[in-house]
């Protein structure tokens, strides 16, 4: 993926943290098929990311589809491109933020945690959905 690819996918995110930028901007922390993926859901929803790499523990026992081997983002979908404002977990615009996520075929699995996990938004997440851990957020897992 070229540098040009990840600039535009960073263009269009809100970062919680610079070290987010900078993890998705440098090839040798995420894969590019994170970068795809993340490129096809950005397409008709905004994205605040809440970790991706450098900021996120060490989940290297769960494989190479893992965070710290550069495949995997942690996000919210936002109404607007303003950070903070943050999709309601309970409506049909976040729903439809998971159904643009689970039809990309960069997709590998989405996992749900806190108020993000419930049946409707597992359902709206399909097959590859699992229940994370931590505080609120949507993970974003690419092949």
């Amino acid at each position: 993926m070229s540098i040009q690819a990840r600039e535009q996918l960073c263009d269009r995110l809100i970062f919680q943290r610079d070290s987010q930028r900078s993890d998705l901007m440098d090839p040798d922390m995420t894969n590019t098929d994170l970068i795809a993926l993340m490129l096809d859901v950005t397409k008709n929803v905004y994205w605040e990311v809440t970790a991706v790499r450098s900021d996120h523990h060490d989940d290297s026992g769960l494989g190479l589809h893992s965070h710290a081997n550069g495949y995997c983002l942690d996000g919210w979908p936002l109404n607007s491109k303003t950070a903070g404002d943050y999709m309601d977990p309970d409506s049909l615009s976040f729903e439809a933020a998971l159904r643009f996520a689970r039809n990309s075929s960069w997709l590998y699995q989405i996992g749900l945690a806190g108020t993000a996990d419930t049946e409707p938004n597992r359902e709206a997440a399909g097959p590859t959905v699992f229940s994370d851990s931590g505080a609120d957020h949507v993970h974003l897992g690419a092949h």
